[in-house]
């Protein structure tokens, strides 16, 4: 009996010693910032150091009618991102899985390097194109006779920043899709046209079903990216104008690295994380499947 509880302790020991790297890194970089973070939201920090404020801070958030418009363009991107990732890569994803293996990969690279580019390079090459002087983009407006635009102006300023991040995020929910329709069984599609039906029946009843959980992961992940929107926007409008395209995370920056005002600045991305939670446990809710192939 007792060399039996021995061994199993051994194995116990050994299995935890393997993932106690890992552990380690867990609770160090994930698990400790966000226990830090919950901590700076009760204090006020000044120069002379801190007190604690309870929930004076959210308090201040919730009357404050900036970090309101914040919330509100933050969901606007989010709205504008979401559907169009998911969509343009399921189409481009559907398109594609035609093709070879070789071309395949080929566009696949294509879609995917802009996500693993230098963000300070894409955007000094889409502010060259937005220009309102010599940008490409007003160059091809004047060619067609029609009068040039401020692209990141007030009227345009979500589109054009849209355009942007989507071109960003967009190959990795397209490899995502072509992993999952190159593991649909072809006899489901050999069957449907068997039974006569063209491929936009099959698309829509066998593909889209299928496609249900690689659906939802696509659309989570692409949630919490337009939720972290920032570099982009730091970049090209650093917010503006005025105000029209400040999401929490550029309000946030600004409330820690330039008031040095931690206390809020960890409100606020307590709120933004607590927002990301019940949306996607929403998503989960609405679009779960227990699709298996």
């Amino acid at each position: 009996m007792e060399k039996q509880w021995s061994l199993k302790l051994r194995r116990e020991l050994s299995g935890w010693l393997f993932v106690l790297p890992m552990l380690l890194f867990f609770v160090a970089f994930v698990v400790y910032p966000i226990l830090s973070s919950v901590w700076s939201s009760l204090y006020a920090f000044d120069y002379a150091g801190y007190t604690f404020a309870g929930l004076d801070n959210y308090k201040q958030l919730l009357g404050d009618s900036l970090f309101w418009k914040a919330v509100w363009n933050t969901l606007v991107f989010v709205l504008y991102l979401v559907p169009s990732i998911t969509v343009i890569a399921l189409l481009l994803a559907a398109v594609i899985h035609r093709y070879p293996r070789s071309m395949q990969s080929f566009f696949k690279a294509a879609f995917y390097i802009p996500g693993v580019t230098s963000i300070v390079s894409l955007a000094m090459v889409w502010e060259y194109m937005y220009n309102n002087q010599f940008g490409l983009g007003n160059y091809l407006l004047k060619t067609l006779g029609l009068q040039p635009v401020n692209f990141l102006g007030t009227g345009l300023a979500y589109s054009s920043l849209s355009l942007i991040l989507v071109t960003i995020s967009l190959g990795a929910s397209l490899v995502v899709f072509s992993a999952a329709l190159g593991g649909i069984p072809r006899d489901l599609y050999e069957s449907a046209s068997l039974d006569g039906a063209a491929p936009v029946r099959q698309f829509w009843s066998i593909t889209l079903p299928m496609l249900k959980p690689s659906i939802l992961y696509v659309v989570v992940t692409s949630t919490i990216g337009a939720f972290q929107v920032f570099a982009i926007i730091l970049l090209m409008t650093g917010g503006g104008p005025a105000y029209k395209t400040t999401t929490i995370l550029m309000l946030i920056y600004r409330e820690a690295f330039i008031n040095m005002n931690f206390g809020i600045a960890n409100a606020m991305g307590m709120l933004l994380c607590l927002l990301i939670c019940t949306i996607a446990f929403l998503q989960f809710k609405l679009l779960k499947s227990d699709v298996e192939y």
